[in-house]
């Protein structure tokens, strides 16, 4: 048992960053609900395990072991150092996702596998579309974004086919904004390191006073969007809690773009962490009421 116990203390599993990966449930979730799913299904968590654990699990791990990183990271302060076993480590964790991918349709398995080159291309030395804003931009909004919104939709629907029409479109647009938003918000405490490496990030680019302006911005977009279809759907009492917690997220924002202070990489940390959670909780305990 003790043994057991010390598998979750090794930098390998810590590298996995679980917790942060929980914190996009909001996007699967999204997709099964304006599909029409449902949470009380085999495929659901099927699903579920195959995208947030063992695909972005091993994705984040994949990533750390080529940035190496040495100070804060998303969902974690201090990262373990990496070394080869770590990237043989990722891969294979990332495959023991593929069975369950396939068990819940082909159509899932293929949007799996989709985002896990996308993943790969944004990390690996070659590729790297991390190391440009629009390449990581892209990436992220449209691959964790809209992607990740589709292989929800494609839980209950299983045909591609399914997602030309007008709902899951609304679906990944305001998918695709929200993450970008919260993408450039967990970059602007890693601009010393990414300007070290040469990944010209947003922040990097612009300043990430500047950064932080732009992902309130995508960031009202997408829940304007997200309020419109909520307004429709669940009636105007969901649209005005919705409005206010996205309120409440939007001055937290701007009162930290005004007083951002690089050098305050701990705090910066902290308080980019804290919006992210908030962000997903509130989004999830909405999704999961109206899915429930």
């Amino acid at each position: 048992m003790k043994s057991f116990l010390s598998l979750f203390k090794h930098p390998y599993y810590k590298h996995l960053r679980l917790n942060f990966n929980i914190l996009l449930s909001p996007i699967y979730l999204w997709g099964v609900l304006l599909a029409g799913g449902s949470i009380y299904t085999l495929n659901f968590w099927l699903g579920y395990l195959a995208l947030h654990v063992f695909l972005y699990g091993g994705t984040t791990a994949f990533n750390s072991y080529f940035d190496k990183d040495e100070g804060p990271i998303g969902g974690m302060l201090e990262p373990p150092k990496v070394d080869r076993g770590l990237l043989i480590f990722s891969l294979i964790f990332q495959a023991l996702g593929l069975p369950l991918a396939y068990a819940v349709s082909q159509t899932f398995f293929i949007a799996w596998c989709l985002l896990f080159l996308i993943a790969a291309a944004y990390s690996y030395p070659l590729t790297r579309l991390k190391a440009s804003p629009v390449g990581a931009l892209l990436s992220v909004g449209l691959g964790q974004g809209a992607l990740g919104f589709a292989t929800g939709w494609l839980i209950p629907k299983q045909e591609f086919s399914s997602l030309y029409s007008s709902k899951p479109f609304i679906g990944m647009v305001s998918t695709s904004l929200i993450v970008a938003g919260l993408y450039i918000i967990t970059q602007t405490y890693q601009t010393a390191e990414d300007r070290q490496r040469g990944d010209r990030t947003l922040p990097v680019l612009l300043g990430p006073k500047t950064a932080l302006f732009i992902a309130l911005i995508l960031l009202g977009i997408g829940g304007g969007i997200l309020l419109g279809y909520s307004y429709q759907s669940f009636g105007l009492g969901w649209a005005v809690a919705l409005a206010v917690f996205f309120a409440a997220i939007a001055i937290s924002l701007l009162q930290w773009a005004l007083r951002f202070k690089e050098s305050a990489v701990k705090a910066n940390f902290y308080r980019a962490m804290r919006t992210v959670q908030l962000s997903s909780l509130g989004l999830s305990l909405f999704l999961l009421y109206h899915l429930i």
